[in-house]
């Protein structure tokens, strides 16, 4: 597979980045005001986070129709909580270290993506919190994202369990 995209800066820190396929989508970044960008879209991380996410329900479907039996071979939704990503705890990140001519002290990079993939099944599915957490580790070690991430060094927590009734 192969993956297209052009980009151009909108003035000051943003970002428009237009993916070529069949059907062109775009995608905008900017930083806070007090970062010097105008607040305008997601940070590129929380771009990069809004994506692993919706990577992982991707992959997540692909896998329980492979994992589980028919007919209950499918989840209803999935709800992402308490999502959070953390760079060195106690350092700003390695990107901000002043002078900017030397290296920083600490990588630029994330350290840890913790939260919990509640996982919502039909009404009378006899899957339990067992095949939940078995999806879940599936998952992490099919989605290309996360397995980018966690090649990066990125500590990957990321609980999976039932949820309970779909959200509306």
């Amino acid at each position: 597979m192969r993956y297209r995209l052009v980009a151009t800066s909108f003035g000051g820190v943003g970002c428009t980045s237009t993916i070529r396929g069949a059907v062109r989508h775009t995608l905008q970044t900017d930083l806070p005001t007090q970062m010097g960008g105008g607040d305008s879209a997601a940070q590129p991380i929380e771009a990069l986070l809004a994506s692993l996410l919706g990577c992982k329900v991707a992959t997540a479907h692909y896998v329980a129709r492979h994992l589980w039996a028919r007919p209950h071979n499918r989840f209803e939704s999935i709800e992402f909580a308490d999502v959070e990503a953390r760079h060195r705890l106690n350092q700003p990140p390695g990107a901000l270290h002043l002078p900017i001519t030397e290296p920083p002290p600490s990588p630029p990079g994330l350290t840890r993506v913790s939260g919990v993939a509640r996982v919502h099944l039909p009404a009378g599915s006899p899957l339990t919190a067992d095949d939940v957490a078995v999806l879940g580790r599936v998952v992490e070690q099919r989605c290309p994202i996360a397995a980018m991430l966690a090649a990066a060094g990125v500590e990957m927590d990321m609980e999976w369990v039932p949820g309970g009734a779909a959200p509306l």
